[in-house]
């Protein structure tokens, strides 16, 4: 499979989702859409990941380069891509497709527990994803879902975490693909900015929780690798 990724951030990377590709021999091509390279043909990939990132999906004034990312991405959705849409990634899948982005009434910040919603046993991607697990946060917004598309994971701190539109576009709020050393940087870089509050964990337990760590991972695998097998059908 060749993937595809839209960084929109620097300090947006692939993470762990590099360590899923490289295990199963996908090959892994890069758009750094902040600084407007240009996009590759729908013909160079087979699966596009959309990253997060520091800006709103709204905030076109701000970053046009948002235009023409949101174009590119309602293509490769009108060319049945398969496609992954992680945080800021998400909300631009969930623009893109008729929904409302906007900020939250809080942030939402380290470790929180995920609950898949019944409707997610209806789709082949969610297939042996566990009915809870914990997933790293580190978002302020959120959106609502486009019409016809359910929600199939929920947190206290915020409903809409997951989504899938049609057989091969999945929206992830939650970092599945943030990896020990991600987690680590981001403790170290904007960990004595935060507040911490009832959505937002205390920078010091971060890395305390290596068997959410473990779990995130095995949940972002499992996900890639339905989304791989219905690719190969």
């Amino acid at each position: 499979m060749r993937i595809h990724y839209l960084q929109n951030d620097p300090l947006a990377t692939l993470g762990l989702i590099e360590d899923w590709a490289l295990e199963r021999n996908h090959s892994i091509s890069c758009t750094t859409v902040y600084e407007n390279e240009a996009f590759p043909s729908m013909n160079d990939f087979d699966m596009l990941v959309i990253l997060g990132g520091r800006m709103g999906a709204y905030e076109e004034e701000l970053y046009p380069w948002l235009v023409d990312e949101k174009n590119y991405i309602k293509e490769a959705i009108d060319q049945d891509k398969w496609v992954l849409g992680i945080c800021l990634g998400a909300q631009l899948l969930a623009d893109v497709l008729g929904g409302n982005v906007y900020p939250h009434t809080h942030q939402e910040i380290g470790w929180h527990l995920i609950e898949v919603t019944p409707e997610a046993g209806e789709i082949p991607h969610f297939n042996g994803v566990p009915s809870t697990f914990h997933a790293f946060q580190y978002h302020g917004d959120t959106f609502d879902l486009p019409k016809g598309v359910k929600n199939l994971a929920q947190s206290e701190g915020c409903k809409n975490q997951a989504f899938a539109f049609g057989e091969r576009v999945v929206g992830l709020q939650f970092h599945p693909e943030f990896s020990e050393e991600i987690i680590e940087f981001l403790q170290g870089t904007f960990g004595d900015q935060i507040t911490p509050n009832r959505y937002i964990q205390e920078p010091a337990a971060w890395l305390k929780q290596e068997e959410s760590i473990d779990g995130a991972r095995t949940v972002l695998f499992t996900l890639l690798n339905n989304m791989e097998a219905g690719f190969l059908k």
